[in-house]
């Protein structure tokens, strides 16, 4: 109940608020902006198997339109679907979520991020200082697998004076990628195209006796699968881990993003080397990936890249995983 005496006891405590914020002196100096992140890693168990999420930070993609939907949509409906997801929409930042495998006897990398390219702004490599917060070397990497050979999931396996970050690991990937990324002949493609090429074979030729080519649906190790998911790239491949009655699908590049790729499986992606075949087997794999309540480590999706996706409306939704502690 409202009185005098309360209201002015009200009163005057707003008053002598007001006057001490506003008041000058030496214990109310304003604190500095710090700027920066963390180190960012998250860790989860699927079964035995002891998993980190590292990043190597993120890159910014721009405009979404054409970069989604080039052809089939229109800017104004690309706007409208990022707008419905309170999202910007002059740029998509977009993560590098990699994912180290504790199986017991190996620890294994799966996509290595950009490292320090000024290609793709300064929000990128990050993955050395995530992998040492979380307690890993990256002199204790076994095995760096590829999704595939674009430059946002392979060239940090090299610091900016091209050194090796991961000096003891070897590399696997799908052999319908190594030798499409590694062609001299892929040179003459236009840009982007061709800049990639240029840094993906002076990052890979030197190490090519470190490298292991799989063929497709090859076993990383026991738990650890490749997946063919061709269209992205033409030698995609995506990874199931399976350990302790657990599953879970690292998905590479099969989407590109939460809202744009996954509302709209079939609008093409600019850097889809097929962009049918993409959308194909976007669809087949998001469509399994609901049905069998799998769950997913999406490379690009937002921090740090784990959920689940269910059918809705022509497409997908997706559903962050809790953050579990402990």
């Amino acid at each position: 109940m409202l009185t005098r005496r309360s209201g002015l006891r009200a009163a005057f405590g707003a008053s002598l608020g007001a006057g001490l914020l506003a008041r000058p002196g030496a214990g109310f100096a304003a604190a500095p902006q710090r700027g920066g992140q963390v180190a960012a890693w998250y860790r989860f168990r699927l079964g035995g198997f002891e998993c980190t999420v590292v990043s190597d930070g993120a890159i910014a993609l721009a405009p979404p339109h054409p970069t989604f939907g080039a052809g089939v949509a229109t800017p104004e409906q690309v706007e409208q679907a990022l707008r419905a997801a309170f999202l910007a929409t002059d740029s998509l930042p977009v993560q590098l979520n990699c994912l180290v495998v504790n199986t017991g006897r190996a620890l294994i990398l799966l996509d290595a991020g950009v490292g320090p390219q000024p290609l793709f702004g300064p929000g990128t490599g990050r993955i050395a200082q995530a992998l040492r917060a979380a307690g890993i070397e990256p002199a204790e990497i076994d095995l760096v697998a590829f999704t595939h050979a674009h430059p946002d999931h392979s060239w940090g396996i090299a610091d900016a004076a091209g050194a090796d970050i991961f000096p003891n690991a070897r590399y696997a990937i799908t052999a319908r990628d190594f030798a499409a990324w590694t062609d001299e002949a892929m040179l003459a493609q236009p840009a982007p195209i061709r800049d990639f090429v240029a840094g993906t074979r002076a990052l890979f030729l030197p190490r090519r006796e470190r490298f292991t080519l799989m063929p497709p649906g090859a076993e990383l190790v026991p738990g650890i699968r490749a997946v063919p998911t061709p269209g992205h790239t033409i030698g995609h491949a995506s990874f199931l881990l399976e350990d302790g009655g657990r599953r879970l699908l690292v998905l590479g590049d099969v989407a590109n993003h939460h809202v744009l790729a996954l509302r709209r499986p079939d609008w093409p992606f600019a850097f889809d080397s097929d962009p049918a075949l993409a959308a194909e087997t976007r669809r087949r794999t998001l469509e399994m990936a609901a049905r069998e309540r799998l769950e997913l480590l999406a490379y690009h999706f937002p921090w740090p890249g784990l959920g689940h996706v269910e059918a809705a409306g022509q497409g997908y939704a997706w559903t962050p995983s809790p953050w579990t502690w402990g």
